[in-house]
């Protein structure tokens, strides 16, 4: 790693001395939080939104998956918004959308989390039912599996051409060493091959369960009609299920590097760190130090932007996973906008003055930023049930933005010293490359 330049300097002087200005935070309600027959049900009602959103997070993820099974978890996903529903018995997503209303998945590493947004005046009435019958009673005969591989194979090559996904996956296969949380989202078209029918059965009666489950709507709903969505987690048989049992060696030495090579224009670099949980006291001041992160090597790639961009537009950009078990912070660098590793070591050594000096300047910008960063992140309803779900999958309040703003508001330098010293100092890294580039970066 190069010593620290000028540039890094003047970057963390300018930062210190407060001359970089931060949005003011928005105010939000704050969640309700309602029990129900060992499942969860969260609600942010919005008087003004004529929309309504809710996730609904089930513990069926990629943890529940042996890696000969990669891919189930999304199998089942794709074969229950496909399932016939309705007087017209037509697939659950063509079902939903006749309604003016979407509905789509996403695999993590613990959940399965279905979205659905919808327009308040029918949510409850017409779209929600049409999930709800579907989760009864999906449909996993042979031609729906069969569709169900051959969109998951579709979206398994156009994740090979997004050079971030294809760090963060080989990342994530080595970070999450006591489960299968880091096997890729959609599974391999080799294993997904080799599952039929009857494995997409089993799943879902085994992992499909009630208890655990978390509810997570926002928008144009009522504060008390949490019995709105009794129905939906009626579907799930009760019982909890617990993650397949793994032992995974961690990556060793001083440079834990992987490459890979794909079809892209320009390299990429992708670094991976561990990081603090929600429940942690250091969660404030990894929010700081995430925000502090991507503005520097933002800066450094000569990139700045008024506008929020694209992830995959983006010259540098970093993301912490508190959702994640355990919690990862991960900064990627484009290199469409040059030698990535110029701002990967300029950040990297911003961050060691962090660990090894003591700080006696005033951190109040860098807080005002990373708040107005966190706040940002939530103003979608989908972003608003993601972020309350997870904070009460986590067992603590789901008012995720009073207990974020409060984290931020309490963090010291101190603790910025002790956070960038504990968890920032030795990344894995993954490099991807273009197929016809010989040269790695140094």
């Amino acid at each position: 790693m190069r010593p620290l330049g000028l540039c890094a300097a003047f970057i963390l002087a300018a930062i210190m001395s407060g001359t970089v200005v931060a949005a003011a935070p928005i105010a939000m309600p704050a969640p309700r939080q309602t029990s129900y027959d060992g499942a969860t049900i969260v609600l942010q009602p919005d008087a003004e939104s004529s929309l309504v959103g809710m996730q609904f997070f089930i513990a069926a993820g990629l943890d529940r998956q042996a890696p000969a099974q990669n891919g189930l978890s999304a199998l089942v996903a794709e074969d229950v918004l496909n399932t016939p529903v309705g007087e017209g018995h037509v697939p659950l997503r063509d079902a939903v959308l006749s309604e003016g209303a979407s509905i789509a998945y996403t695999v993590d590493g613990h959940w399965i989390r279905y979205y659905l947004e919808g327009i308040k005046a029918n949510f409850a009435t017409r779209i929600l039912p049409l999930f709800a019958a579907a989760l009864a009673r999906p449909s996993f005969d042979a031609g729906a599996v069969s569709d169900a591989r051959t969109e998951l194979d579709r979206k398994i090559a156009e994740n090979q051409l997004v050079p971030l996904t294809v760090g963060l996956e080989m990342l994530n296969a080595a970070f999450f060493t006591d489960s299968d949380a880091g096997l890729p989202q959609y599974g391999l078209p080799a294993t997904l091959a080799g599952l039929g029918p009857a494995d997409a059965r089993r799943f879902f009666s085994t992992y499909y369960r009630r208890t655990g489950a978390i509810v997570s709507a926002a928008g144009g709903l009522d504060s008390d009609r949490a019995g709105d969505f009794f129905t939906l987690v009626d579907t799930l048989p009760p019982g909890a299920t617990r993650p397949i049992a793994v032992k995974l060696g961690k990556l060793r030495g001083s440079q834990r590097r992987l490459v890979a090579r794909r079809d892209i224009a320009v390299p990429w670099l992708v670094a991976q760190f561990p990081a603090p949980s929600i429940r942690s006291r250091d969660f404030g001041a990894m929010l700081v130090l995430t925000s502090f992160l991507e503005r520097t090597a933002s800066e450094v790639a000569e990139n700045p932007s008024v506008t929020t961009r694209p992830l995959s537009d983006r010259a540098a950009g970093a993301l912490y996973n508190f959702d994640e078990r355990p919690a990862n912070v991960v900064l990627f660098i484009n290199g469409g906008f040059g030698d990535p590793s110029r701002p990967f070591s300029t950040a990297l050594s911003v961050i060691q003055i962090f660990a090894r000096s003591k700080l006696s300047g005033d951190i109040a910008s860098m807080k005002r930023i990373a708040a107005g960063a966190y706040v940002d992140a939530a103003t979608s309803l989908e972003d608003r049930t993601w972020f309350a779900g997870v904070f009460a999958a986590q067992d603590v309040s789901p008012d995720y933005v009073r207990r974020g703003l409060d984290a931020i508001g309490n963090v010291r330098p101190a603790d910025l010293q002790r956070v960038a010293r504990t968890y920032l100092s030795n990344p894995n890294v993954a490099i991807v490359l273009p197929r016809d580039l010989q040269s790695t970066p140094s």
